[in-house]
């Protein structure tokens, strides 16, 4: 018994030990200077490469567009039975091969459902050059020569072959004009926002940071050829939300730490580095606890929720480089401009009273 508690005793000392160490190195890393506005040409460096390899793949290939924005047809192939993994790949490759045989090259297959409901949502896109008219006439090809592979003699009772949906081009269009607008409009609300809020200085360098984050997440989608649907807007908007949050509270200690009189001899770059620092922690434990999250989810959810959750899980990452990295030197050039220009107004408007001239050393803006 007492050996038990002797073997414990040391391994919690141990544990305690590691955990001090580890917290000891965290603090001399906080009581470093980062000079984030000084390497704010080393930090963009990635951001800007990533975004030039997206910009050539684009030039080369494209968006990788779904049919929520190319236009096309969702099927369920219903089999009123359940089927096993074995079984759903024999007739993925059946249903592939009729897909391909009617010229039909982008398709997604997910199975679904369990027991009596199982099922295979077919979903593809419409081939290029075809009218309105002719894809139907293709859709209702499929659904026969379906029914004919997988089912030639009716062995499966309850087998059907279901419209589900059809996406025509106009649809398409207006939906990516109305993400592109909801976008629009987040954005330009949190610019207002945060300009009251705050100051038009934190509006317009918490705007920018959002830009990079946006471009960054499109140009993981490109690099990836991730399929863009209807999701991934809803995936844009959520990491905007998130990264807005994190930026913010730095520009709140920002704030703070311009109306402290122990700091206003401080330049806006150690006001920046003084409040990264404040925040790191906060930013570090939401950040990374979401980001798990999000991974698990990632790992063991279907492909659709992957095709959701990948983008959003690449856009915590840019959002946490921007809030950290990007925002507050862009806010310290911003602001030591608009600085600038009030401390020029007072010294002339000192030198047209001449009465007590405030000294040009001594002015506190």
């Amino acid at each position: 018994m007492e050996q038990k508690k002797s073997k414990k005793n040391k391994s919690q000392k141990k544990q305690n030990k590691f955990i001090s160490a580890m917290s000891q190195k965290y603090n001399n890393f906080l009581a470093k200077d980062f000079n984030l506005v000084k390497n704010f040409k080393y930090t963009i460096l990635a951001p800007v490469v990533i975004l030039l390899v997206a910009v050539i793949m684009f030039a080369c290939l494209g968006f990788n567009l779904g049919l929520d924005f190319t236009g096309g047809t969702i099927l369920k192939v219903n089999f009123g039975t359940d089927i096993s993994n074995a079984e759903y790949n024999a007739y993925k490759t059946t249903l592939e091969k009729v897909l391909k045989d009617n010229g039909i090259t982008k398709y997604t297959l997910q199975k679904e459902g369990s027991t009596t409901d199982a099922s295979v949502s077919v979903k593809f896109q419409d081939v290029s050059g075809k009218t309105e008219a002719q894809m139907n006439d293709l859709v209702e090809t499929v659904k026969k020569e379906i029914s004919e592979q997988i089912n030639p003699n009716n062995e499966i009772s309850n087998f059907s072959v279901e419209d589900g949906q059809r996406i025509g081009a106009s649809a398409s269009s207006s939906l990516l004009t109305n993400a592109l607008l909801a976008v629009s409009i987040a954005i330009v609300l949190m610019l207002i926002y945060i300009a009251i809020r705050f100051e038009f200085a934190s509006g317009v360098s918490a705007i920018i940071a959002l830009l990079h984050d946006v471009l960054l997440m499109c140009a993981f989608v490109v690099i990836c050829r991730i399929q863009i649907n209807s999701s991934f807007i809803a995936a844009l908007i959520t990491i905007i939300g998130y990264s807005i949050n994190n930026t913010i509270v730095i520009f709140d200690r920002v704030r703070e730490n311009l109306r402290r009189e122990s700091y206003q001899a401080k330049t806006n770059a150690e006001i920046v580095d003084i409040s990264v620092k404040d925040t790191l922690t906060r930013t570090f434990y939401t950040s990374i606890t979401t980001i798990v999250s999000v991974l698990l989810l990632a790992i063991i959810g279907v492909s659709a929720i992957r095709e959701f959750l990948l983008p959003i899980l690449f856009g915590l990452v840019a959002g946490t480089y921007s809030s950290v990295f990007i925002s507050g030197p862009i806010w310290s050039f911003i602001y030591k401009k608009d600085k600038d220009k009030r401390l020029k107004k007072r010294i002339e408007q000192d030198k047209k009273d001449k009465k007590n001239p405030i000294p040009e050393d001594k002015i506190v803006v």
